[in-house]
């Protein structure tokens, strides 16, 4: 029962972190007013460009480096349409998971001459410095560092999103643009921020997938879990602490599916186990989304002369 539950409890805190950092790069976005549902492709982006940067350096860092500044690059190409050209946020980051979905397959076939996956290349080490502490050393160096750094970066997502004024700023830009304009804000600033932040951590969680957890990239890595990024934004009520938490939750849904599957002669199909995670998401969604409101111009383009549109 015991090596049941840890197995649970570490998987979980495995398969909830690219989702958490993720969901909390989203989170800032849609506070200041810009709709991101391109995070899939963000991620597979960051997962890709990682191998690649592993691939040809030896070294998996500078490939977690690709993969953030992928992550940004492409998040600013979804700023310029939604921001700068005032075009249709849905449809302009819809078109990201598009463009990354090709861009991955063809670099495959590309760089690495092969289809479907890459070859294996070198992958982050885990926090072995860690092992010496007592009663959890063995626990916690078997996580990859970047689970130490979502940790992290969720109090700083935190702290700077309701205890700045830069944040505060951020805010206020996708609650009431025209008024934020008036108090001086430079909305437009304000929102590529967001959404650049929001590229940047689809970026280190796409790294995380393929450098982090595996040794690889695979096409369809990702599996839809830049969808459940938005979810968990949903179920978290549009805060970092919220969506992190969601982020586990889905997590757990997974490593329970995962640990089913292990299970000597389980009566339970293979293919019914591995809908589990997806139908929990959907219901827990169903049952906590009553009464979730998000920033009031959240998705909804602005200028100086028309205001929100």
């Amino acid at each position: 029962m015991l090596s049941a539950l840890s197995y649970i409890v570490l998987a979980t805190i495995r398969l909830g972190t690219p989702i958490a950092i993720t969901a909390m790069g989203a989170t800032i976005s849609e506070r200041t007013g810009i709709l991101n549902i391109g995070l899939e492709g963000i991620m597979s982006m960051g997962a890709f460009l990682a191998v690649l940067g592993s691939y040809w350096t030896g070294n998996p860092w500078f490939g977690v480096l690709l993969a953030v500044l992928v992550g940004v690059v492409i998040s600013a190409i979804h700023g310029f349409v939604s921001i700068v050209c005032g075009g249709a946020q849905g449809v302009s980051s819809q078109a990201l998971v598009l463009l990354a979905t090709g861009f991955c397959s063809v670099g495959l076939q590309a760089i690495f001459g092969q289809k479907g996956m890459s070859p294996t290349v070198n992958t982050i080490a885990t926090t072995e410095f860690l092992r010496p502490i007592p009663l959890v050393g063995n626990i916690l160096a078997d996580f990859s560092p970047i689970v130490y750094i979502a940790l992290i970066l969720l109090f700083v997502c935190n702290f700077v999103l309701f205890k700045t004024p830069l944040g505060l700023r951020m805010c206020a830009c996708g609650e009431h643009p025209r008024a934020a304009e008036t108090a001086g804000i430079n909305v437009g600033a304000m929102r590529f921020l967001g959404v650049l932040i929001s590229g940047f951590l689809g970026g280190l969680a796409g790294a995380f997938l393929s450098v982090g957890q595996m040794n690889l990239f695979q096409e369809g890595m990702v599996a839809g879990r830049g969808y459940l990024a938005m979810g968990a934004i949903i179920m978290g009520r549009w805060t970092p602490t919220g969506a992190f938490a969601a982020a586990m939750c889905f997590g757990l849904f997974d490593a329970v599916q995962l640990y089913i599957q292990i299970i000597p002669n389980s009566p339970i199909p293979h293919e019914f186990v591995q809908m589990i995670p997806y139908v929990a998401s959907i219901i827990v969604l169903a049952l906590t989304i009553k009464g979730a409101t998000g920033p009031a111009a959240s998705g909804q383009p602005y200028s100086k002369i028309s205001g929100t549109r």
